[in-house]
């Protein structure tokens, strides 16, 4: 009787794991916990392009991404490639200084997010040793790139920063009323464009909240071009005509255009502070650390912002201020509704925004090696046996 029981109990087990599979990829189980925390983690790492997709394409897009994190680990087990936990701790140190963070901020971020730490340890581990791989492979694109191309490319890139440029979000609808009707509830907060676009808008755009990229002033045509100069960054456009039907638009980020070799940076630090206090010490301070230390004590410390910004892209009356002023400077007073607002040029640096022949080489061959990366896991999954569970 026992062992008749241990029987069906084990039986009734491998139904409910067999439930929850995804998929099996050369006999390693992909299961539904896998693909939702993966889901989250792609979420995570590029929310412009996975927060607006619908639950059953980011889904395939995480069961899809984990198939071939299970097809590039398999292969660096084939050819004996190993990776020890240190150099899988190097690469994740090596992304939080690429975004700005301290040690353990990428844990503290998947953390808020709902993300299992193992899961982009696991991401990062296949990465590396698929990298391995392909590098072992790289005879196959050497010498592949000919200096024309080079030199075309670089053409190109001048061309293109030489005009100005624009990211921003679209909802596409037939009728000036139904975009008039979008409009009215975007203006009544009745729900992000995010969530109205992926609802309303017919653009092929909508599965992605209706993010287009970056565009030039002609995208939609030439009555609506000097509109997309004059909007700031994070202004909703009212509904204009374009073709095919009504489009409405918000401002994500835009670029001036660039004529120089290179730009001037400013390192600026800001801070708000509430109406009738006192500034002196404010005032007073003539380096950085000192000005954003006063502001924390007697101001609003959320306010405070501190990076590197390319003046270009600040409002017209901040440039204006900032421009005169000198290297720890203090800006300010600037009156605002919710109090008064203070600002510090930290620093100021030269940076090369047109590469060199060299870098631009440099990308192609990457882009080369991207390609061979591309085709080699193509060639994995079709020698892969993989079955896929409804």
């Amino acid at each position: 009787m026992k062992k008749l029981l241990l029987g069906t109990l084990c039986f009734f087990a491998l139904s409910v794991n067999a439930g929850n599979l995804r998929a099996i990829v050369n006999d390693v189980p992909v299961s539904e916990w896998d693909v939702k925390m993966h889901a989250r983690l792609l979420k995570a790492q590029q929310p412009a392009v996975y927060e607006g997709m619908g639950i059953q394409k980011l889904n395939k897009a995480a069961l899809d991404n984990l198939i071939e994190e299970i097809l590039k680990t398999q292969k660096g087990k084939d050819l004996n490639i190993t990776l020890s936990e240190k150099e899988v701790d190097d690469a994740i140190l090596h992304l939080e200084q690429q975004n700005g963070l301290s040690a353990g901020g990428l844990k503290r971020l998947l953390d808020e997010a709902g993300v299992s730490m193992k899961a982009l340890r696991k991401q990062v581990y296949g990465d590396l040793i698929w990298l391995q791989y392909v590098r072992s492979k790289s005879n196959q694109v050497a010498n592949q790139v000919p200096e024309s191309a080079v030199k075309d490319r670089l053409k190109k890139i001048k061309a293109d920063m030489s005009k100005p440029s624009y990211t921003v979000a679209e909802i596409v609808v037939p009728s000036l009323e139904e975009a008039q009707s979008i409009w009215e509830k975007l203006q009544a907060n009745e729900g992000s464009f995010s969530e109205m676009a992926q609802k309303f808008s017919t653009s092929k755009t909508a599965s992605a909240g209706g993010r287009v990229g970056v565009i030039d002033e002609n995208y939609y045509g030439k009555d609506v071009a000097p509109i997309l100069r004059e909007m700031p960054v994070g202004q909703l456009s009212r509904p204009l005509a374009i073709k095919g039907g009504y489009a409405i638009l918000v401002m994500i980020d835009k670029k001036s255009a660039i004529t120089t070799d290179s730009i001037m940076l400013w390192e600026l630090a800001q801070g708000g502070q509430k109406e009738g206090a006192t500034y002196d010490s404010i005032m007073a301070a003539d380096n950085c650390q000192k000005f954003i230390k006063e502001l924390q004590k007697e101001g609003v410390p959320e306010s405070i912002q501190q990076g590197w910004t390319d003046p270009a892209q600040l409002p017209d009356e901040l440039k204006d201020l900032m421009t005169s002023a000198a290297v720890n400077e203090v800006v300010g007073p600037v009156r605002v509704p919710q109090g008064q607002l203070f600002f510090m040029k930290c620093n100021v640096r030269s940076q090369r925004v047109i590469p060199t022949i060299d870098e631009v080489r440099n990308q192609l061959e990457m882009e080369q090696m991207e390609l061979l990366s591309r085709r080699l896991l193509e060639a994995e999954k079709r020698k892969a046996v993989i079955e896929y569970k409804e």
